[in-house]
């Protein structure tokens, strides 16, 4: 008998001001061989300070790399579990043939690549699909119309805000498991006027794959 898939292990982390944005799709989604995601990359300076569970104060970046790190490893755990003779592998970088995960340092920074697909194919019914688009928030927490999410269809690096992301475990065969990190919405702390060019389009962890709409609802309550 068929037993199914296991569920993927999920989190929901919302990231601390200031974070800034670099690399961002997430109002006109970028396309890449025929696949359509909203995308971009967080910047999370070392030093920044969140609340834990607890409301305690703690510092950010270790703190949402732990958790990153204990989902990855609950997920692997779930998975092994849920198939005692298959042999796992972590997805590697087309690039440089090494395990890649969607969160790494860069000098003072936490850098989280964040995707999610904007529509597609479900290919266990044959229909098409849209998702829900990232939500966008003002600074008093006021959901943003579409004339203003326009404004912010490219977003300065200096621009600040933070962010709240599922991250969610995923399973692509042989291409390896791994986790991926799923933009939800965005709470813009100080808007800085977009003045310059998008570089090319950037290497993502996880390969691409089939993906549901995520059932989590963005609220301001996040922030």
């Amino acid at each position: 008998m068929d037993k199914g898939t296991p569920k993927a292990e999920t989190i929901k982390l919302v990231s601390p001001n200031p974070t800034r944005f670099r690399w961002s799709y997430y109002v006109t989604p970028d396309e890449y061989k025929g696949v359509r995601k909203w995308k971009g990359e967080i910047l999370i300076p070392v030093g920044s300070q969140m609340k834990n569970e607890q409301g305690k104060l703690v510092e950010a970046t270790q703190f949402i790399v732990d958790k990153l790190e204990q989902l990855l490893e609950d997920w692997k755990s779930t998975l092994k579990n849920f198939y005692p003779d298959r042999k796992f592998t972590l997805t590697k970088s087309q690039k440089t043939g090494e395990p890649s995960f969607p969160w790494s340092f860069e000098e003072d920074n936490l850098v989280i690549r964040v995707s999610k697909k904007a529509s597609g194919i479900n290919p266990n019914t044959g229909q098409p699909y849209n998702n829900t688009p990232v939500a966008f928030y003002t600074d008093d927490l006021r959901l943003m119309n579409d004339d203003e999410r326009q404004q912010l269809n490219k977003i300065d690096p200096e621009t600040i805000g933070q962010m709240s992301f599922l991250a969610k475990g995923y399973d692509a065969g042989g291409n390896g498991v791994g986790i991926k990190c799923i933009p939800l919405s965005i709470c813009f702390r100080k808007i800085v006027q977009f003045t310059g060019a998008r570089p090319d389009d950037f290497e993502t962890a996880e390969p691409a794959s089939y993906e549901e709409e995520t059932k989590t609802t963005a609220t301001a309550a996040d922030f």
